[in-house]
């Protein structure tokens, strides 16, 4: 009895609770992954091959701005929140019940990133013209001085219209998407490393 009773709480999490350590490390992994590309210089954005990055920090998982992600995320949010964290949201709805929310992180990171690839990326610099064209979630995935990450995930249930509806929110700091500042600083891989940190030559990334 005990043991039908551990998985029916294990079964719950994973359709009604935060993501597990795999969500977690899916979602950094993807953020990381167009980070790494951008540092590299190998990623293109709308046709358009961007500069290498000389100074884009490796992202982690922090447990306290999850936290924050989390309780902002089981409200089912409808806009962003006062949170002094930088913030992206997303939403999906399905027409069939919600069995598994852990993968909806990942396909968050994907529809941020595709901003990229819709509306193009012109300059580094992020001025409002700029963020207008759309790409604010790519952006804040890619700013270079934002180094911890903490998502929460909401299966909100049946909406008005009878579709089921799971809410992400990820949290990042340092905050990014600051006004006439640059996403990152062009230049040699890995080459200004912000102080403490070092190069991970596999990644291209600061660590």
């Amino acid at each position: 009895m005990r043991a039908l009773i551990l998985l029916a709480v294990v079964a719950s999490v994973s359709v009604y609770g935060q993501f597990s350590k795999a969500g977690q490390k899916a979602i950094v992994d993807a953020h990381n992954t167009l980070r790494s590309s951008i540092a590299k210089g190998t990623y293109v954005a709308n046709k358009t091959r961007k500069e290498p990055g000389s100074n884009i920090l490796k992202m982690k998982w922090d447990p306290t701005i999850a936290k924050s992600a989390q309780a902002y995320a089981n409200t089912c949010p409808t806009g962003h929140g006062k949170s002094k964290y930088g913030e992206n949201l997303y939403w999906r709805w399905s027409g069939a019940v919600i069995k598994s929310i852990d993968d909806y992180g990942v396909r968050a990171s994907g529809a941020w990133a595709s901003e990229f690839q819709k509306y193009g990326w012109k300059t580094n610099k992020l001025d409002s013209a700029l963020f207008k064209t759309g790409i604010g979630h790519a952006t804040q995935m890619a700013w270079a001085s934002t180094g911890s990450i903490g998502c929460g995930v909401k299966n909100c249930g049946m909406d008005k219209n009878k579709m089921y509806k799971v809410a992400v929110v990820c949290q990042y700091s340092a905050r990014g998407n600051m006004i006439n500042n640059n996403i990152y600083t062009a230049g040699k891989t890995c080459s200004a490393c912000p102080a403490k940190t070092k190069c991970e030559k596999a990644t291209g990334l600061c660590v």
